[in-house]
């Protein structure tokens, strides 16, 4: 495994022992989070981290096979085994995916076709009303919505996040196009930037509940400005630029690792960004010195993805 530039030599030995770890984490049909039920997102993760390393042929042979036999019927994936309920998160996360790996374009039809319509409950005009005149625990624009984790429920931040990167990729390679999903792309890019937190950065879900303004979370902070990169105009996302990057001491590793994901899309556009991303990337490599006692599979793709990405490698940069 080379160098990559600007990689430290501690940096590229913990990329390597993460992606040894992933290897020896393989099972049957995928990865696991913890255990030896199959899930979507760390089976995605996993063959995006080893598709540069000297395993790349595992994610060419067997990753894109595994994951669309795991594809339901309606084109969405479930989270976790095989009857599980869908997801839109764990969808949007295996299509960008897939994408990434090549996988042929006529596979991925019916999954860019059902994230373009799924809606959430705010898409119904019943409900916006209930929003604007019965519920007042929560302060948002119900006219603009994204993605919820599962059908039937209201938008969240992640999901409409991933879906947008997942969906912004899709029409970059020919794969989507037409009023419609340019309608969604709008709508969900409006709801992220309703819901940003008074200071910058996002919560899970909404930046006010009973009138009380919510904390930013570090790692759907830095997945919505992965999303709204294209959006570097606003100041609401700016801003939210600025919080992330104060966040470099975060002990969790999977935090971390999205902030320097996220972060790294930036770097041409703002000025500092390299020496914080590299002192970024020095503490997730100590974090993740010993892969085996990380749980979560998921953190240790992550990790790997974050120390090596680059500007032309990173599986979550839409701008380019």
């Amino acid at each position: 495994m080379n160098l990559s530039i600007g990689e430290t030599e501690r940096q590229r030995l913990a990329r390597w022992r993460l992606s040894e770890e992933l290897v020896r984490r393989e099972i049957p049909g995928g990865w696991s989070h913890d255990g030896t039920q199959i899930a979507t997102e760390p089976t995605a993760l996993a063959l995006l981290a080893l598709r540069s390393s000297t395993w790349a042929s595992i994610a060419a042979e067997r990753g894109c096979r595994a994951l669309i036999l795991r594809r339901r019927s309606d084109g969405l994936w479930p989270a976790i085994g095989d009857r599980a309920n869908v997801n839109f998160w764990t969808t949007a996360v295996a299509v960008n995916a897939l994408m990434i790996l090549d996988a042929e374009p006529k596979t991925l039809a019916s999954s860019v076709d059902a994230l373009v319509h799924g809606c959430p409950l705010e898409a119904s005009w019943l409900v916006r009303l209930k929003f604007r005149f019965s519920d007042r625990r929560v302060r948002f624009d119900s006219r603009k919505y994204g993605w919820p984790w599962v059908p039937c429920t209201v938008s969240w931040v992640l999901p409409t996040s991933m879906a947008l990167i997942a969906l912004e990729r899709a029409k970059k390679r020919g794969l989507v196009g037409g009023t419609q999903v340019e309608t969604r792309l709008r709508l969900g890019t409006e709801m992220l930037i309703d819901r940003a937190c008074a200071g910058g950065g996002w919560n899970a879900g909404n930046s006010f509940v009973y009138g009380v303004p919510l904390r930013p979370h570090i790692d759907a902070t830095a997945i919505a400005l992965a999303a709204l990169r294209p959006q570097y105009q606003q100041p609401i996302v700016r801003s939210s630029l600025t919080w992330l990057l104060g966040c470099v001491q975060c002990p969790s590793a999977y935090s971390l690792a999205w902030l320097i994901l996220a972060a790294s899309t930036y770097e041409e556009v703002r000025s500092g960004i390299t020496p914080t991303l590299a002192a970024a990337r020095d503490r997730l490599a100590a974090l993740v010195d010993d892969p085996q006692g990380i749980q979560d599979t998921s953190t240790v793709a992550l990790a790997a993805l974050a120390l090596g990405a680059g500007p032309s490698n990173n599986p979550f940069e839409v701008n380019g």
